[in-house]
């Protein structure tokens, strides 16, 4: 997962980290712990980030989440 532009995409749809893990209902620590690499996101959580931030682009789902 490349958190830089997982962090980048929250940035530009105006999300900080605590409003998405509001959205994704989880606390915000799973959701820093998950975007520093310590923990993995599931792909129903990969794909909610994705609805909510607008990520749509099969291309940019990719890039974001898999190494």
């Amino acid at each position: 997962m490349k958190s830089n532009l997982l962090k980048a995409k929250m940035t530009e749809r105006g999300f900080s980290q605590r409003a998405l893990a509001s959205k994704m209902k989880i606390s915000p620590t799973t959701l820093n712990l998950k975007l520093a690499g310590k923990r993995p996101f599931s792909l129903d959580e990969a794909e909610k980030i994705c609805v909510v931030l607008g990520i749509n682009d099969p291309l940019d789902k990719v890039k974001i989440f898999l190494p």
